[in-house]
């Protein structure tokens, strides 16, 4: 018991020391947390401030990139509209190219249909004038062989004319040494005007053209001037 009262004031001491050391710390904590909130209360404003200027940036960046995509949507815009209007012009020249080579093959075509006609033509006047020029070489070489026929007929007549003539003046100078003076006048006139003028009538005369020949002139005068003479011949032999 006694001990107990002389550990108390030690106990008492030592636990009023304890308060003390426990109110300091309290204290000192509690000035540690004061300086801890008021640290923290600045580095939250601090933290708003710069949570404020990243949101300011970001915002900013944001209208930045809005403006910009706006931009890249408009430049995306007007390349597809010159790419349209590039396949437009393509397309439309295309469709120029082909009308134009269609043109240009229309007007080939007519060119080749008119170059054909006008060769058919040419080939058909050709042959028109091959068969004119064949027709003018049969007549040529008909007029070849007329005249050839018209050469030895006149030569003919010419040899026939001769001889005629050789005889008829044989006959004129045996009718003029021993002919009578009647038969003189009959052989006269029967190789006179009369025969001549009945030729030519004769000749004129479609009827009797057929039978008017140089030859069968010859014959029927013959005839005509040697019957008298055979008959003269006769009488004066009897």
């Amino acid at each position: 018991m006694a001990v107990n009262m002389i550990l108390l004031p030690s106990i008492f001491s030592f636990f009023f020391f304890l308060f003390f050391f426990f109110f300091f710390l309290s204290l000192t904590s509690q000035d540690e947390q004061s300086n801890n909130h008021n640290l923290l209360i600045l580095e939250l404003r601090d933290s708003k401030l710069k949570i404020s200027r990243l949101e300011s940036v970001l915002e900013e960046r944001i209208q930045n990139l809005n403006a910009k995509t706006l931009s890249v949507k408009e430049h995306g815009k007007s390349l597809e509209d010159m790419a349209n209007k590039s396949t437009y012009l393509q397309s439309a020249l295309f469709d120029l190219k082909v009308h134009g080579l269609w043109a240009v093959s229309r007007k080939n075509n007519f060119d080749l249909h008119v170059l054909e006609l006008k060769a058919q033509d040419a080939e058909d006047r050709l042959e028109a004038m091959a068969e004119v020029v064949t027709e003018q070489w049969v007549q040529i070489q008909h007029l070849e062989q007329a005249l050839q026929i018209a050469k030895m007929r006149a030569l003919q007549a010419q040899k026939q004319r001769n001889m005629r003539c050789t005889f008829l003046k044989f006959i004129d100078g045996i009718s003029g040494r021993h002919l009578p003076k009647p038969f003189k006048a009959l052989d006269s006139y029967s190789l006179g005007k009369g025969p001549i003028i009945r030729y030519d009538e004769m000749q004129r005369n479609e009827l009797t053209a057929a039978f008017v020949n140089d030859e069968l002139v010859f014959f029927l005068a013959s005839a005509f001037i040697t019957f008298p003479i055979l008959g003269s011949w006769m009488l004066l032999l009897t």
